[in-house]
């Protein structure tokens, strides 16, 4: 006999003798309602709210937020438990009423008021507890756990309202290059006020186009420049900012993942980011990325830039911000002898002297390497700060980042008095299983090395030093890193309303044909292969990287 044959076997006995068809006469209960009952429907009549409820030796203890707990005999009321199983479906037949397939020897008596009626089947489930009474009154107590149900849907519904950008043009003038400001106006309204005590933002700016391959994509990648700085969703005043359209990132949060395992790591600047929600000239555009823009300044990449002047000496030596970008669109660009793409980001238009000293640095540091000199005065080392290298190394190995092997949206600065460092991380749409391009034997699954083996890291892996310190630091890291799923189911929570608006302008189903990697065909398949591939990788690194 299943539980509940069992539960509605118990509550028969309890009520009558024996049972019938609903054809044949049934005995009725007695008119006088049992105390417990009464007491029962008092506590409702009172708005008490129900807790919980026990049945134990032939009693049920049902407790209430506040006041005495109520103890009901279960031969007065037969309170059944359903925290585990659906109650029955409650219906009429021929004057009677019905648990499921059984009749219960109760008959239907409309008019009578709740206290004459019967009660006709109890229970309490995870949630409340019912009554179904003869009279045909369903009584559902209010509860701890619906009050706790609406606060948590509630939260979630405040949090779900993701800020939105509005952005228009003067003369709704379209955006059509990446290098022509278009003037405007844009209003970030943050309704639920998630980043700040500031509701609404509004100002002037130019916005243009902006990225390398993304700008290629239906889904358009924009840089926006404030006329005057401003704080925008509690990041640091600035006038320049990103919006980046994640279109080849069906659960558009991979970038705010890297971004969270680089504040991990504490690199010397984590660009901030939020997902908004654009528009453009009244015309939904879907599901962004608003983020500090990559420049130096003192929020930001913080060095001291050379000057014009600073052309020998200990003046040359810095700073400088450098870009690994195969791309090569920067005023001053050149190749190193490992094959590593190198441009100058910041001086723009350096002198002679200054891309003599750092085409000259970098050259005797991959000499270093040939040389398998790992000493700290003569070696490698003395060249980089090798704490942010082994992090950088950490961070593309573990999301097995396509472009982080030194080819692509990589960032180097060279302040005076220090070391050639890896100074923040960015563009990392395609990581984590995004990606079906790797070659060799690499394979797009969660396995295999990639970043170990290309350039400067196979020559930094000869060094038992660098080894070493990799280790430890990726056993420094992987608590942290081991909670980032649950940062990952954060992030889609807050985007339940606004991706589903994403992929009514923008189809799940799209494809970037040279990622080669297929839609699921739904976000929530998206999310959970996301979250499957870096914990799959996580895994398989944390093996692995102790082989060395």
């Amino acid at each position: 006999m299943n539980r509940f044959s069992t539960l509605i076997l118990a509550m028969i006995m309890a009520t009558v003798p024996f049972l019938t068809s609903c054809e044949e006469e049934i005995d009725t209960p007695e008119e006088k309602q049992p105390a417990s009952y009464i007491s029962l429907i008092q506590a409702y009549e009172e708005g008490r709210v129900f807790s919980s409820a026990e049945i134990s030796s032939g009693y049920c203890t049902v407790s209430f937020k506040e006041g005495p707990a109520i103890k009901v005999p279960q031969t007065e009321v037969q309170i059944n438990d359903h925290t585990d199983s659906d109650p029955p479906k409650i219906t009429t037949s021929g004057g009677w009423w019905k648990a499921g397939d059984v009749t219960l020897p109760v008959k239907v008596e409309s008019s009578l008021t709740i206290m004459e009626a019967s009660p006709v089947y109890v229970y309490f489930d995870k949630v409340t507890l019912v009554m179904y009474l003869s009279n045909r009154t369903i009584l559902k107590f209010p509860s701890v756990a619906q009050e706790e149900q609406e606060k948590l849907e509630e939260e979630i519904s405040r949090k779900q309202n993701i800020p939105v950008v509005r952005i228009t043009t003067d003369g709704g003038k379209g955006i059509y290059d990446k290098k022509n400001y278009v003037p405007g106006t844009i209003t970030i309204t943050d309704p639920e006020k998630m980043y700040s005590d500031v509701e609404e933002f509004s100002g002037r700016m130019g916005i243009r186009g902006r990225g390398n391959s993304t700008w290629s994509f239906p889904k358009k990648p924009w840089k926006v420049k404030l006329d005057s700085k401003a704080e925008l969703l509690g990041m640091p005043a600035d006038k320049e900012w990103a919006l980046l359209a994640n279109y080849a990132d069906r659960t558009l949060v991979r970038n705010i993942v890297a971004m969270k395992l680089s504040e991990i790591c504490g690199f010397s600047w984590t660009p901030r980011m939020r997902s908004v929600e654009v528009y453009l000239n009244d015309e939904y555009q879907g599901v962004y990325t608003l983020c500090e823009h990559k420049k130096v300044s003192s929020d930001r990449v913080d060095i001291d830039l050379v000057g014009e002047n600073d052309n020998s000496g200990d003046a040359v030596t810095g700073g400088y911000y450098l870009e690994i970008e195969e791309q090569q669109d920067e005023t001053t660009c050149w190749w190193t002898s490992m094959g590593v793409p190198m441009m100058f980001s910041d001086p723009e238009e350096p002198t002679s002297q200054q891309i003599a000293y750092v085409k000259g640095l970098f050259e005797s540091f991959e000499q270093a390497l040939w040389a398998k000199d790992w000493s700290e005065s003569t070696g490698y080392p003395k060249y980089i700060d090798v704490d942010s290298f082994v992090d950088y190394y950490i961070v593309q190995e573990l999301t097995k980042n396509i472009d982080g092997n030194l080819r692509k949206s990589s960032f180097i600065t060279k302040e005076r008095g220090k070391k050639m460092e890896m100074y923040h991380l960015w563009d990392f749409d395609l990581t984590l299983g995004n990606c079906g391009y790797f070659w060799g034997d690499v394979g797009n699954g969660p396995e295999n090395f990639w970043i170990k083996l290309d350039k400067w890291y196979p020559h930094l892996f000869e060094d038992p030093v660098f080894v070493a310190k990799v280790q430890d630091r990726w056993a420094e890291l992987l608590p942290e890193f081991r909670k980032i799923p649950d940062f990952i189911d954060e992030q889609v929570l807050s985007l339940g309303k606004a991706q589903k608006r994403n992929f009514q302008k923008w189809s799940i189903y799209e494809s970037v044909d040279w990622v080669y990697f297929p839609s699921l065909g739904s976000y929530e398949k998206e999310v959970d292969y996301l979250k499957e591939f870096y914990t799959e990788r996580l895994e398989w690194l944390d093996r692995e990287l102790y082989k060395l």
